[in-house]
């Protein structure tokens, strides 16, 4: 699937590069645009967003900015088949690396990258593997340094013996390009294996979150 449209290309102001991704057990949409649009929009937009399957979260956020009067250009919605090993890869790297390349290579070049990962796998006949992951990375328009945030869980779960073993970490950087641990947590899992896991108001609400505590309230409902 891939669609492109513009709206109002005339230049302005403020305009920014935007990334948004949302990551299910087969697919892992995309959508870029640029806007002149700030944090706490976005994060309105993310909260509407969230009742929409992430199938249709490309036109939820078009139809966001078009409801309210947001001057947009060059839309554009893409889905792509997911690999398993790249995405655990993927999650490894943002749980563990104390760099931030993992999260520059994601934004692919655009000022404000929002991505979520709600990921499952089955990889045997009596395991489960996957990883939750709410990310932000916003480039700062006056000094051109990021702000980087993580929260994620990778995990595994065997259904036959109930056995499940799990990472949880919170993140920010530090400095230009130096990851920080907040908190992290392994063993029993902070975010729930099964049910409904709200991955888009953890995302919205990413730079509030600092406590495992906090991150269970908001994610599970």
């Amino acid at each position: 699937m891939n669609i492109q449209m513009t709206k109002q290309k005339q230049p302005e102001a403020g305009i920014q590069a935007c990334r948004i991704e949302f990551g299910s057990d087969d697919y892992l949409y995309s959508v870029s645009f640029k806007a002149a649009i700030d944090r706490r929009e976005i994060n309105r937009m993310l909260y509407t967003a969230r009742s929409s399957l992430y199938e249709n979260v490309p036109e939820a956020i078009r139809l966001y900015m078009d409801t309210h009067c947001l001057r947009y250009s060059d839309f554009t919605a893409v889905a792509a088949r997911q690999e398993h090993d790249t995405v655990m890869a993927a999650a490894g790297c943002l749980l563990h690396c104390s760099s931030c390349d993992s999260l520059d290579r994601l934004a692919r070049g655009a000022d404000a990258y929002y991505g979520i990962m709600d990921y499952q796998h089955r990889t045997g006949s009596s395991c489960c593997e996957g990883c939750y992951c709410a990310v932000s990375r916003i480039v700062s328009r006056q000094n051109g340094t990021s702000d980087c945030r993580i929260i994620g869980q990778i995990f595994q779960y065997d259904t036959s013996s109930g056995r499940e073993k799990s990472f949880f970490a919170i993140r920010k950087n530090e400095g230009r390009n130096h990851m920080h641990t907040l908190e992290a947590a392994a063993g029993c899992p902070v975010l729930p294996l099964f049910g409904c896991v709200d991955m888009a108001v953890l995302l919205a609400g990413i730079c509030s979150v600092t406590t495992k505590e906090q991150a269970a309230r908001l994610a599970n409902r």
